[in-house]
């Protein structure tokens, strides 16, 4: 009797079931990709999970896919076939729990990734049970087996999500409550601008974290006391919608808060961009009056004063050089093949000294007017050189959640800027490396790899960024921050 359904061909409940099972998997699919950077967040938070339901919901996307064209050529049905939408509804447990603790505090506009999965544990398995072409591949005890089997990695897949460190979170929750306001008394481009969220409040206990998003592609979680005061600086006119939610000590994330943004046109922004002489750019260094360039396939420095580009030739023990920094009569260049930094002579380019790089490759170097800072791209760490002797001074290690790939480095006199390729442009504490103001990356921080600081003057500095894709050199005039050192680093501003 089984036997006849089996070679049954075209069903339209088998074309219903996977044809359903495709599309909650790309809902899946797109509530983890869109928007993309809120993904590179989940992934950064939660590494091994996010791969693990990404490949679970990628998996229902290529089963449900194959399964219906077998059903669209009239193909019988298989016992793999009718295996799968158990399959389904088992792996879609597990994605609600991992969507509602993982997913939405992170990502508020991936509803699709609920539907989907809630599409996958009841959908499914409902339309799967008016499809006789499916379940007469199952009869007696092998239905009850696969069901059991079902219940059972659903149960342990679902308790494995709790004990990853939700267990504490409640099932009827009381969030927290973000709000901010805007402290600073202008909204203009290049102007520092504080954000105060110390009105925040929550009923268990203490806000722990504050997430921000400042609507221009960068965003910073940060902990508490510190995250509750930022200072972000736009550099382009238009509106801009942040947004802050907070954590408490039970896990409990707060519904968003945001606040729509006006920066008006100032005296700072983007001044200025222009071409880079070069043909791949490694490094870039400002002495106040002259711009240094490194080119790392020609082997060569070029210098720009006005308008007039000057080429040196470097010594031939620099087999790849990198990062550069003149300061008074010397030049270090880094050597990316060696791990050596060269001091040469800023009038012959003769080599002074050799140092030996402590790190694992050095992306960036900063003279601050004691030590030569060196920030390593693998390591995410800033070492301090001696500049005569090139022994290790100290180390400054950042957060490589918001330095996954630190790439430039610049001295302001008070505090140091670093662009990540991923995540824009930051100001942080000399001493202990916290953050002290953002900034989006220009022209989509492609590759900004070098910066350098110009003090400029009327209370305003330049923040100078080259790109090694464009070959481009960019001018963010900014409000200097401050007039003294920088203490803490718990504050908006030093």
């Amino acid at each position: 009797m089984h036997t006849t359904n089996t070679q049954q061909t075209l069903d339209l409940g088998r074309l219903q079931l996977h044809g359903l099972a495709l599309l909650v998997g790309l809902l899946l699919l797109g509530g983890l990709l869109f928007p993309w950077n809120n993904f590179v967040q989940l992934v950064i938070k939660h590494k091994v999970m996010t791969g693990v339901f990404f490949m679970l919901a990628l998996l229902a996307v290529e089963l449900a896919g194959y399964f219906l064209i077998r059903a669209m050529r009239e193909r019988p049905a298989t016992p793999f076939e009718a295996f799968a939408p158990l399959f389904y509804g088992a792996s879609g447990v597990p994605h609600l729990v991992f969507g509602y603790f993982y997913l939405l505090p992170t990502n508020p506009t991936a509803t699709v990734y609920m539907l989907g999965a809630l599409g996958l544990a009841i959908g499914v398995p409902l339309l799967w049970r008016q499809n006789t072409n499916l379940r007469a591949l199952l009869p007696g005890r092998a239905f009850t087996y696969s069901v059991m089997v079902t219940a059972t990695v659903t149960v342990v897949a679902a308790a494995t999500v709790f004990a990853l460190g939700w267990t504490q979170r409640p099932l009827f929750s009381d969030p927290p409550r973000a709000y901010f306001v805007v402290s600073s008394q202008t909204t203009r481009v290049g102007d520092p601008i504080d954000f105060d969220a110390t009105g925040s409040t929550t009923k268990n206990g203490k806000i722990t974290t504050y997430d921000w998003d400042f609507g221009d592609g960068v965003w910073r979680e940060a902990d508490a006391p510190s995250g509750a005061k930022i200072t972000h600086v736009y550099y382009q006119p238009g509106d801009y919608e942040v947004m802050l939610r907070v954590s408490d000590e039970r896990g409990e994330v707060s519904p968003a808060y945001t606040m729509l943004i006006k920066i008006g046109q100032g005296e700072g922004g983007l001044e200025v961009q222009q071409s880079l002489h070069g043909q791949e750019i490694s490094g870039m260094s400002w002495d106040g009056r002259s711009l240094w360039v490194v080119d790392r396939r020609e082997r060569m420095v070029y210098s720009l004063v006005g308008e007039e580009w000057t080429r040196h030739e470097l010594p031939e023990e620099i087999r790849s050089p990198g990062a550069v920094e003149r300061a008074d009569r010397h030049i270090w260049i880094t050597d990316d093949i060696e791990a050596r930094i060269y001091k040469l002579s800023a009038e012959t380019f003769e080599i002074l000294s050799v140092f030996e790089y402590p790190g694992v490759f050095s992306a960036d170097v900063a003279w601050d007017g004691k030590y030569l800072w060196v920030v390593d791209e693998i390591e995410a760490i800033l070492y301090a050189l001696d500049p005569e002797s090139g022994r290790l001074q100290k180390t400054l290690k950042l957060d490589q959640d918001l330095f996954p790939r630190p790439l430039g480095l610049a001295w302001d006199g008070l505090a140091f800027w670093i662009s990540d390729m991923h995540y824009g442009i930051r100001r942080i504490h000399p001493e202990n490396g916290a953050i002290l103001g953002t900034m989006a990356g220009v022209d989509d921080n492609r590759y900004p790899v070098a910066l350098a600081w110009d003090s400029g003057s009327r209370g305003y500095g330049v923040l100078l960024v080259a790109d090694h894709d464009t070959r481009r050199l960019y001018r963010l005039k900014l409000r200097a921050w401050g007039t003294e050192k920088p203490r803490g680093g718990l504050g908006p501003t030093p």
